[in-house]
């Protein structure tokens, strides 16, 4: 049982699912030197969700335990930096609800789907949404990190470059495109759904 539950690209997932909390501590410092580590952190779990999935299957170690556990994983890491940002007042609670709500969903599907002996395959559309996640959540915390470094380097200034209504108009704007894919991914996997029961 543990060998088919120890494979390379299982202990990536574990390995990734090890790295959010590591990344929402340093993140949660709000140094300069947090942000940088925390994306290091950040980027190098992302980096995981892109190999485990094709390295299980080019080695033929897909199990039950790496279906499940590698988007779980990936919905970890996203709904971690996302409710982070929310409760740092970087980004609108709205917008992270929904990409929430919809993991819960999908996650709750996935979990049916293995109850009754079906298969939820993951769409390239819901790829495509996680890659639009990791995306925004980096581009956020490099931006966060850029700006505590022009804070550090300049403390009496005080223009654009450092207020955060400015940053938080940004982000808001890409956790909004998030949203909007995540939307639109949720509904064609209940379309998807309805249409395997017909």
């Amino acid at each position: 049982m543990f060998k088919s539950i120890l494979t390379l690209a299982n202990m990536l997932t574990i390995f990734r699912i090890v790295l959010v909390p590591v990344y929402l501590w340093y993140f949660a410092r709000e140094t300069w030197q947090g942000v940088v580590i925390a994306l290091i952190v950040f980027i190098t779990a992302a980096v995981t969700d892109l190999f485990d999935g094709r390295l299980a299957r080019s080695m033929q170690e897909v199990t039950k335990f790496e279906k499940f556990m590698d988007p779980l994983a990936a919905k970890f890491l996203v709904i971690g930096a996302l409710v982070q940002f929310w409760l740092m007042g970087l980004v609108n609670g709205w917008f992270v609800a929904i990409i929430v709500i919809r993991d819960i969903y999908v996650t709750y599907m996935r979990v049916h789907a293995i109850m009754t002996g079906t298969e939820l395959r993951t769409s390239g559309d819901a790829k495509l949404k996680t890659t639009i996640q990791l995306t925004v959540i980096i581009t956020t915390i490099v931006f966060t990190g850029g700006r505590m470094i022009a804070m550090a380097a300049a403390p009496d200034y005080t223009g654009s470059w450092v207020n955060i209504e400015y940053y938080r108009m940004f982000f808001n704007g890409l956790v909004f495109i998030a949203a909007a894919f995540t939307v639109y991914s949720w509904a064609n996997y209940i379309m998807a759904g309805r249409a395997a029961k017909a």
